[in-house]
């Protein structure tokens, strides 16, 4: 039988096609021209890469609930996989701004391709100021894409589904905000380097499960189960299932946002600790690092201009002090979700999809 791998690749040209065409769409409806070029190139280029993971997600719901394979060609998701890439690209275009953030997937974030093209035309004003605004309304522009092509995806429903699945995507924005808040603020609190508990694992964990968990893996497998005629007891063992390994999802990117190599996750090493992002892996190590070590730690955290001496050195204590518990922490977590597997009659095939998910999601190197 082929892989879940194997058929998550011949699926990404659709959702690839899909994403692109229900951008378009918008664009012709609401009347792009010459003049907002720059603009409309910076939202297309948005969505050019990406793994598609989140559309993916959404097919591999459906296909659960409806006891169909992947590439059966009866299941039409292209609407909702598009709906979520838009999303997801929406979502990127903000939080690059918020964080920072100078590339992503190997390319410039909106807000800093904005401002290059502000100061390469010589326009008046801040290139930087300009660069900012524009990321802000090419996140909501890509936003709106998002929902239309959701809209569409509810057109083909039955109204009593079609209310369920808005419902669920608009819960799923909503949780992303309150994510993104807590995550910024987090950032902002002071730290005693003489407070062992002073980066909170639990506070952390709401960050992780607000931000990216559900919105990242259970929310787009479940509005692929609700599309699919999913039933409460799949979509709660969906929930129980994913959950734990959405989490898992988080601490892996944590994980390669320190030790990843850039050429394969496309942003340099290093970048959350000089966004001062408070994650799992920092808190396990900041509790067992000596004083001396969280000084270290602290005159790196948010510093945009530390060098990458003083983040390997960083990266150091961190791997001496905290990664092999957030590794036994990843895998407690994988196994939770395994658990929760005698929660619904799952056929053996998709026992066996589930976890090959398990390991893409939580093994992964990019």
């Amino acid at each position: 039988m082929e892989t879940l791998t194997a058929r998550f690749a011949e699926l990404r040209p659709t959702i690839d096609n899909a994403t692109h065409d229900h951008l378009i769409a918008l664009m012709d409806e609401i009347g792009t021209s010459r003049v907002s070029d720059e603009f409309t190139q910076t939202c297309v280029a948005s969505i050019q890469s990406g793994k598609r993971f989140r559309g993916l997600l959404a097919y591999f719901g459906a296909s659960l609930a409806l006891q169909r394979p992947l590439d059966d060609p009866d299941l039409d998701l292209s609407a909702l996989a598009a709906g979520l890439e838009l999303y997801q690209a929406s979502a990127l275009a903000h939080d690059d701004l918020i964080d920072h953030a100078v590339t992503r997937r190997g390319a410039p974030t909106p807000h800093v391709r904005l401002a290059e093209i502000h100061r390469d035309r010589g326009w008046e004003g801040s290139a930087t100021a300009f660069g900012a605004v524009g990321a802000v309304l090419v996140g909501d522009l890509l936003f709106s894409a998002a929902q239309a092509a959701v809209n569409s995806q509810c057109s083909l429903l039955a109204p009593e589904r079609a209310f369920l699945l808005m419902q669920r995507f608009t819960t799923m924005h909503a949780e992303v905000g309150l994510g993104q808040y807590l995550d910024i603020r987090a950032e902002n609190l002071p730290l005693d380097v003489e407070d062992n508990v002073a980066i909170s694992v639990e506070d952390v964990m709401e960050v992780v499960l607000h931000k990216s968990a559900h919105y990242s893996i259970v929310h787009p497998a479940i509005l692929g189960a609700i599309v699919g005629g999913g039933s409460p007891e799949l979509i709660q063992a969906l929930d129980s299932i994913l959950t734990p390994w959405g989490i898992a999802f988080q601490l892996r990117d944590d994980d390669l946002g320190i030790f990843g190599d850039p050429a394969t996750t496309g942003k340099p090493a290093g970048d959350d600790l000089r966004e001062g992002k408070r994650t799992v892996l920092l808190s396990l190590a900041w509790s067992h690092a000596t004083v001396d070590e969280r000084r270290t730690l602290l005159g790196v955290l948010g510093d945009e201009d530390a060098s990458d001496e003083a983040i390997a050195q960083c990266a150091t204590i961190i791997e001496e002090r905290g990664r092999r518990a957030h590794e036994s922490l990843i895998d407690s977590l994988v196994k939770e979700g395994h658990r929760g597997f005698d929660a619904y009659p799952f056929t053996e095939d998709q026992r066996r999809d589930l976890t090959e998910l398990a390991e893409i999601i939580t093994a992964r190197t990019a």
